[in-house]
């Protein structure tokens, strides 16, 4: 049944925001690499917080933590869309009048992650999220899909950088296939290969959270793949960037012997 119900979640209301394909990736990833800590900044209509915690409950472990101050559903188009859907989702997940927090409430129950995601309804400001006390263990996934400018993204990697894992991925919605967020990326990442930080990243740290950044790029080693899928839409494409251990071993599983 869950599985039936986020297949109607996808087909109904992932292409609005062009993750009709990509919740399902990252649904593989997450159930794949098992993360404990997922961060996703751009809630939307929450179906892809709710592909990733489906396997999240699935593995038993793990939670995602979803950012959005909801004005897009709060919005004369948000709400003329919504007004189009029909049959047991509308009936399940609309009721009149209801907030942003509520309709995402009704969302997670529906397809069964109420436990999996935590739904934070505010403006995504990433230094204080990147901050929270609850990501003091470390971040696994970071699934961005609010803005990819260049100062976006810069601000983006100087507040996360440090929180992540030492085996981690952060995703950039629609990052690929923009000129200008494509170069950045190709540019920042070349540099924190080389151990070469940009003033931009620096910037806003202070001596302690200088040092942090520093340290987990000296590090780390940084892999950007571009994932484009092949339709001529404006969402169609996903900036993955991989951060490992600088090691001999290249994997953080234990071998078997």
């Amino acid at each position: 049944m869950s599985f039936e119900r986020l297949c109607a979640l996808r087909d109904s209301i992932g292409w609005v925001y062009g993750s009709e394909d990509l919740c399902v990736l990252l649904y593989s990833l997450v159930k794949r690499a098992r993360p404990r800590t997922v961060i996703e900044l751009g809630t939307g209509f929450g179906v892809t917080a709710a592909w990733m915690g489906i396997a999240l409950r699935e593995s038993g472990l793990g939670f995602i933590h979803t950012y959005d101050n909801g004005s897009h559903f709060c919005s004369a188009p948000g709400q003329r869309f919504l007004e189009t859907l029909h049959g047991p989702l509308a009936e399940s997940i609309l009721e009149p009048s209801q907030g942003y927090l509520d309709f995402l409430g009704r969302v997670f129950s529906w397809v069964g992650v109420e436990d999996q995601v935590k739904a934070n309804v505010q403006d995504i400001c990433v230094s204080e999220i990147a901050q929270s006390p609850e990501f003091d263990e470390g971040i696994d996934i970071l699934f961005s899909d609010f803005s990819h400018s260049q100062q976006s993204i810069q601000a983006l990697l100087a507040a996360f950088i440090p929180r992540m894992s030492d085996s981690a991925s952060i995703f950039i919605d629609s990052a690929s296939t923009q000129r200008l967020s494509y170069l950045t990326l190709e540019s920042l990442i070349g540099a924190l290969n080389q151990n070469k930080i940009p003033r931009a990243l620096i910037q806003g740290h202070n001596d302690e959270g200088a040092a942090k950044l520093v340290a987990k790029i000296q590090r780390s080693r940084f892999r950007l793949m571009h994932l484009v899928e092949a339709r001529e839409r404006a969402q169609n494409s996903t900036a993955w960037i991989s951060i490992e251990p600088v090691d001999v071993i290249p994997t953080s599983a234990p071998f078997l012997h």
